[in-house]
């Protein structure tokens, strides 16, 4: 009995270890929240050439609502409406963001708001894929929530 127990806790540690390497290394997350964060300050900045640096050609920005289909996207459709923008124009900001890394993939998980000319527009989450080449980390996929229903109180 006691050498079945052993092994149990041998292959609880064993799991759990590869729990912890899938997750990524602190400096691994550090990258990928870097990038993120220079996609928004592009986005904020109406910089169109930042973000096609920061993505891989064709990738996809899909969309999903509540009980509607995922509205199918690409990145030339976003970079094409930042290049509109005026500096500080739209800004959504993230927060709470959650990334696992295993070698050269990455996934974060991040709640947002956005404001556009100042005013609170929407919320929800972006989940962004990511994936490492040899000049760095890059957007290959994002899919994301609008939830205005959560962050705008019901009135009554």
């Amino acid at each position: 009995m006691r050498k079945a127990l052993q092994a149990v806790i041998i292959l609880a540690m064993l799991f759990a270890a590869t729990i912890s390497q899938a997750a990524g290394t602190a400096e691994e997350k550090a990258e990928v929240r870097a990038i993120l964060d220079q996609v928004f300050d592009a986005m904020r900045a109406g910089d169109d050439e930042t973000l096609k640096m920061l993505l891989l050609p064709d990738t996809s920005l899909d969309r999903i609502s509540l009980d509607k289909p995922v509205t199918r996207g690409d990145s030339a459709g976003w970079i094409g409406w930042v290049a509109t923008l005026e500096p500080g124009q739209a800004d959504e900001q993230i927060f709470d963001v959650e990334i696992h890394v295993e070698g050269p993939l990455a996934v974060a998980w991040a709640p947002f708001t956005i404001a556009i000319d100042g005013e609170l527009r929407s919320c929800g989450v972006n989940q962004f894929t990511l994936v490492k080449h040899a000049d760095g980390w890059k957007v290959a996929y994002l899919i994301d929530t609008h939830t205005p229903e959560k962050c705008f109180p019901k009135e009554g």
